[in-house]
């Protein structure tokens, strides 16, 4: 099984109903497996910011939402995260690609890749690096069962390997 099958496996067991994702290139390669999915509707949204108001909806009906996003689009969610989802106390699980480390061979993405954990932190968001030699599907369960019970956010970081 790949990283990309244990993680929507994960999102199954956990009950998630919808995703709504920004496309990036892991992120892509991941929302093609969720769409594979018969019991998780994946929807793209042009901005990260649409993708939390989406998630956030799709819990207030009764179902559970979870964006896919890159860290990029994760931190320009910095307006939407205090004013809806802490606000109204919002169940909110994302999955965040973390380019930008030592794992992503791409130069550019390194200064993104330096600032987001500091920035999670700095926001005082619950969050947690994905880490493939454990059981994926688990790791992605707890993260939205713990946005759930808060009643508030939860990221899980991953990277490339995550998905392979």
């Amino acid at each position: 099984m790949s990283g990309a099958e244990a993680i929507v496996g994960g999102l199954e067991e956990a009950g998630v109903t919808l995703v709504a994702s920004v496309p990036d290139t892991w992120i892509g390669k991941l929302v093609a497996t969720v769409r594979g999915s018969a019991r998780i509707r994946a929807l793209d949204v042009a901005r990260e910011e649409e993708a939390v108001a989406v998630a956030c909806g799709a819990n207030l009906a009764g179902g559970r939402g979870a964006v896919l996003i890159q860290n990029a689009g994760l931190l320009n969610s910095a307006g939407i995260l205090p004013g809806l989802v802490e606000l109204y106390r919002l169940p909110c699980f994302f999955i965040v690609s973390l380019r930008g480390d030592h794992r992503d061979p791409v130069y550019y993405h390194a200064p993104k890749g330096r600032v987001t954990e500091a920035t999670l932190q700095a926001w005082r968001l619950p969050h947690a690096l994905a880490d493939a030699r454990g059981d994926l599907a688990a790791q992605v369960k707890g993260g939205v069962e713990f946005a759930v019970e808060s009643r508030g956010p939860f990221v899980l970081l991953i990277s490339g390997e995550d998905l392979r």
